[in-house]
């Protein structure tokens, strides 16, 4: 399944993030939308119609941020009640620091929330070292949520090593989903994606197995691009 990312097209209000998914869902051909960071995704929208993947902390209720931490069972119930009256297909979780957990203890967390929320959860792959799963060698037995531009950061905007990275991960790891963006190698910037890029011609392939979520836009669709990243003055959605 083809999915898009409210954080590709965000920093605006989320009804205009659910215009601009509606404008670009037959065009990409879309079949999900990511709630995530970049827009106030509220517990009270209406999302009939639409299947969801929840991304980490992503929604809001009373206008507050609803954390969800794997190691608090607590702040689960807001994800738990929201999955229960919406069409989430999965849930995908940032780790936690490696000094925070050991690794039975992540995916003992990862089974639990797994059992409470009813739907998948996916680990995401982590550009920073300090966190679990930011290394091959620090991967847990559990499914994972593949970012190549996070593998990217890890050999420093080496492409080939980043693609023969991330195609050895789906060919002997567990995987749910996989996160397409850009960047320089240095920082997570989430830049718009160059139609070169070495992935653009697996994702057909990709989507008929893994969730495959678009965490930036390709540059033909730069106009809807998250306003934060826009050199230029916002384009109103036609």
């Amino acid at each position: 399944m083809l999915g898009l990312s409210i954080t590709a097209i965000g920093m605006r209000s989320h009804a205009e993030c659910l215009e601009i998914f509606e404008k670009l869902r037959e065009r990409m051909k879309l079949d999900y939308l990511e709630l995530a960071i970049g827009s106030t995704c509220s517990v009270d929208f209406d999302y009939s119609g639409i299947p969801l993947i929840l991304h980490d902390s992503c929604l809001y209720k009373d206008g507050v941020r609803s954390r969800l931490s794997l190691l608090h069972q607590k702040t689960w119930k807001t994800y738990s009640d929201f999955i229960a009256n919406h069409d989430v297909r999965a849930v995908s979780i940032h780790p936690p620091l490696q000094r925070e957990c050991s690794r039975q203890e992540l995916e003992t967390a990862l089974s639990q929330l797994e059992k409470t929320l009813q739907v998948p959860v996916y680990v995401e792959v982590m550009p920073s070292p300090e966190y679990w799963c930011s290394s091959w060698e620090t991967l847990v037995d559990r499914p994972l949520l593949v970012d190549v531009s996070h593998v990217l950061i890890w050999f420093a905007g080496d492409r080939e090593l980043t693609k023969q990275t991330c195609l050895s991960m789906l060919n002997s790891k567990e995987v749910g989903e996989i996160h397409l963006s850009h960047n320089n190698g240095r920082n997570d910037a989430h830049d718009l994606i160059p139609p070169d890029v070495w992935f653009t011609d697996l994702i057909e392939n990709w989507n008929e197995n893994y969730f495959v979520t678009f965490e930036s836009l390709s540059v033909e669709h730069s106009q809807y691009e998250r306003l934060d990243k826009r050199k230029t003055i916002k384009i109103a959605v036609d």
